[in-house]
């Protein structure tokens, strides 16, 4: 896993996010977020899948409270889509 400050991310992005490898993006000093490519998902571990998945679950949740959308239009959304791709 490769571990880059925010600064030499975005004037390397390309060279770090295409090298296939994790990266560890720190700011500060501090850890900011991490990139793990998905080309072979069945590497990461379950507990750091599952711990992912509830981290990024809680910000789309705040994102979408934001912009004052609710669950239930959520999952109408998503019917309406199943039904058209059937």
């Amino acid at each position: 896993m490769k571990v880059t400050g925010i600064r030499e991310l975005r004037a390397r992005t390309a060279v770090l996010l295409g090298s296939g490898e994790p990266v560890l993006v720190t700011k500060h000093g501090k850890v900011s977020g991490v990139y793990v490519p998905l080309d072979e998902p069945d590497r990461l571990p379950d507990d750091l899948r599952r711990e992912l998945t509830g981290v990024v679950g809680k910000h789309l949740t705040k994102a979408l409270e934001r912009k004052g959308v609710a669950e239930r239009d959520v999952k109408e959304d998503f019917r309406a889509y199943r039904r058209r791709r059937r």
